[in-house]
């Protein structure tokens, strides 16, 4: 994608698609989400835009590392608002390998599902 100032400096597209069925365990739940972000590997800046329908959050946050179908300690928290949250958090860089490997995920919680009502991995573009 696009090139920062550094030789070696990239920005990268992500996107995960929240469901109940990417849960652990998996949910009932109707509602879903898409998640975009972009992240800069040189400032380790992640931006992030979550749009979701059918769940009222409680909390929603990045979880890692864990890959499809394990869980993780959360390692972000997004702050609330209606649909669609925008914003942006600095990783750590472990938190940045963790998430250009593909070994970090989205969650949606909700006073139904507080463990977890809807989520998914984040992957590259």
């Amino acid at each position: 994608m696009a090139s920062s100032s550094g030789a070696n400096a990239q920005t990268v597209s992500l996107v995960a698609h929240l469901l109940g069925s990417s849960e652990v365990p998996s949910t009932q739940s109707d509602a879903f989400a898409e998640a975009q972000f972009t992240y800069d590997d040189t400032t380790r800046e992640l931006q992030y835009y979550v749009n979701y329908d059918g769940v009222a959050p409680a909390k929603v946050d990045v979880h890692g590392p864990a890959g499809k179908g394990e869980k993780a300690a959360s390692a972000l928290d997004i702050p609330l608002s209606e649909s669609p949250i925008s914003g942006q958090a600095k990783l750590t860089p472990d938190q940045g390998q963790e998430l250009l490997a593909g070994k970090m995920y989205v969650e949606i919680h909700s006073r139904a599902y507080p463990d977890g009502e809807i989520r998914g991995q984040i992957v590259k573009q």
